[in-house]
């Protein structure tokens, strides 16, 4: 895996001024993020207006799309955060222009320590068709991506199910084994969610659920490029061997992204926003969600791997399509761009469009 910039794009750059370096891109898709701009997408009170205001400081990041995620809680709250959802979405041009799908992440993962995160592990629950059918009713019909741990009760015949109805299932928050996520793959799993997080501390050397999922060709994956989550070294090794093909940067935002230092939530948990952008939980002191915006992801991955702009947006653009490929027409991407300029060695978004909504970051 080569990590360098096309020779011939940096070549022509190298003796422009930097005021002068401008890109347009297509627009941003972030596959899992779990609220914004001090708004928690996990709360069943969810104001329209808000939520609506969340996406438009989502925009300015360069979003376009994304996928608004539930993490593990109970029937009756997911229900009640999907009808808050639904109803925000069903009352916003922009939410229905920027909000192409639901990511449920749990509650059919791992309840095993380290493999939960900071999802409850006592609302995880077995694989259940009848009880996804329920959620999607409530839904609108619109979870495109679930996230399952193939190990929990009834996951195979689950993931094939979903599969069969055009649902993109991710593997994440598992212990399984090079055997489980082969056969997880072979019923239809097609992404790793935040692969390297959601893990147990302690693996075995030899099989564990990393290094079945990186071997793994068929499957994709996410990574939180914020530098805490993954330290530059971890990710590196990670893209040498997915691949630039296979990688996917997400944010895994909480509330408190694009947000002041303080105090956030997430569901019925509080996060504590640091100056850097990393959400704390203050019970374990450890990362529960992020803090960080996919602007900042991409330009860390330029920075730390001497990327291009243009290798860069594959990764949180091109990429995520192709996993929503079976869900998503490409025709819904074609008025969605940015604008970047190069700003003190950095990518800045200046411009950014999608549908008829435009924002300027002059």
């Amino acid at each position: 895996l080569s990590l360098q910039p096309e020779k011939i794009l940096k070549s022509f750059w190298i003796n422009m001024p930097e005021s002068e370096i401008t890109r347009k891109t297509q627009g941003m898709l972030d596959l899992q993020v779990n609220g914004f701009g001090g708004i928690d997408y996990n709360n069943s009170n969810l104001d329209p207006e808000d939520f609506e205001k969340s996406l438009q400081k989502m925009l300015a990041t360069g979003v376009t799309s994304c996928l608004p995620t539930l993490i593990s809680a109970s029937e009756t709250h997911l229900k009640s955060c999907f009808q808050a959802l639904e109803k925000g979405r069903q009352n916003s041009e922009l939410a229905q222009t920027m909000v192409i799908g639901y990511h449920l992440e749990g509650p059919f993962l791992s309840p095993e320590e380290g493999s939960r995160g900071c999802h409850p592990a006592e609302v995880m629950r077995g694989a259940d068709l009848n009880f996804f059918e329920q959620l999607q009713e409530t839904a609108g019909g619109m979870i495109r991506l679930v996230t399952v741990a193939p190990e929990i009760e009834g996951a195979l015949s689950f993931i094939e199910q979903l599969s069969s109805k055009g649902i993109i299932v991710a593997l994440g928050h598992t212990s399984a084994g090079i055997e489980l996520i082969r056969q997880a793959t072979d019923c239809g799993a097609v992404l790793s969610t935040h692969l390297g997080n959601g893990t147990a501390s302690m693996l075995s050397k030899h099989d564990n659920p990393i290094l079945a999922q990186l071997s793994e060709d068929r499957l994709s994956a996410s990574f939180i490029t914020d530098g805490y989550h993954l330290s530059r070294e971890q990710l590196q090794l990670y893209l040498r061997a997915k691949g630039p093909d296979r990688t996917i940067l997400v944010t895994d935002a909480t509330s408190a992204a694009a947000a002041a230092p303080g105090v956030y939530g997430l569901g019925p948990m509080t996060l504590e926003r640091q100056q850097e952008p990393v959400a704390l939980s203050p019970d374990t002191g450890r990362p529960a969600g992020s803090a960080v915006t996919l602007d900042q992801c991409l330009q860390n991955v330029i920075n730390w791997f001497d990327l291009s702009l243009d290798d860069a947006i594959s990764w949180a653009s091109d990429n995520p399509r192709k996993i929503l490929g079976n869900s998503i027409s490409e025709n819904d991407f074609s008025d969605q761009w940015i604008n970047w300029k190069k700003m003190e060695g950095m990518w800045k978004v200046l411009e950014v469009q999608t549908g008829k909504f435009n924002i300027q970051n002059y």
